[in-house]
């Protein structure tokens, strides 16, 4: 099995679709702690219309798996397109990562495996908590394979589960 993660960053609406749809992604779970942007084309409802015309499924997970934390002692850390290992760890310990996580390996192993694309802003996942989240995926999902995409790429992640610890 392949989880997928990709960030929209400044991309066309249509390439980003586009990404999904040649990798033959079957369902998008938005992980934006705020489904909004500055690119008003990456707000959660043009974005969710334009996943789902294109035939894939759309779903939100970010008031479980959001990177920017309750806590106003995390928040007052979190800073966008920075991946603070406090932080991380602080969102990890909450019940809502956890049983967000749950969710996912759900969604990702129901029949047999779909495919599945874990989606935030940030292009680079190394400065995204998604490649927390997929790490965290990886560790419920034996043999579970992490790619992250990117417009006009796909980048092969060369993460190991042993990178959790961040």
């Amino acid at each position: 099995m392949i989880l997928y993660t990709a960030g929209h960053s400044t991309a066309e609406l249509s390439d980003f679709v586009d990404l999904m749809t040649s990798n033959a992604i079957e369902l998008v779970v938005d992980v934006r702690s705020k489904p909004r942007s500055r690119l008003p084309h990456f707000d959660q409802l043009p974005l969710e219309a334009a996943i789902e015309a294109s035939g894939i499924r759309y779903r939100f997970l970010g008031e479980r798996l959001g990177g920017m934390p309750q806590d106003q002692a995390m928040r007052d850390r979190w800073r966008q397109g920075h991946l603070d290992p406090i932080i991380v760890g602080h969102l990890r310990a909450t019940e809502e990562w956890q049983d967000g996580i749950a969710e996912l390996v759900r969604l990702i192993t129901r029949g047999g495996g779909t495919s599945v694309c874990v989606i935030c802003s940030e292009a680079n996942p190394d400065e995204c908590h998604r490649k927390a989240i997929a790490l965290d995926a990886a560790q419920a999902i034996d043999g579970l394979e992490i790619i992250h995409l990117a417009v006009n790429k796909q980048v092969p992640a060369e993460v190991g589960v042993q990178e959790v610890m961040m």
